[in-house]
């Protein structure tokens, strides 16, 4: 194999790590919320806010 598509491949590799780790990151942390979480979890947020007002209104 030619040194210099070896080295593209492993650089390639290694950005693709790279990225990979880092939205992996950023979602464990909450900057990015998961694309399938977003839509399911509306209904639910609205009732856990509500439910918080319930029991600071108490």
């Amino acid at each position: 194999m030619n040194k210099l598509l070896k080295g593209y491949l492993i650089g390639k590799a290694i950005e693709i790590t790279i990225a990979g780790t880092t939205l992996l990151i950023a979602k464990h942390k909450g900057y990015l919320p998961e694309m399938s979480q977003v839509s399911a979890d509306i209904p639910n947020m609205e009732r856990h806010k509500k439910a918080i007002r319930k029991r600071l209104a108490r």
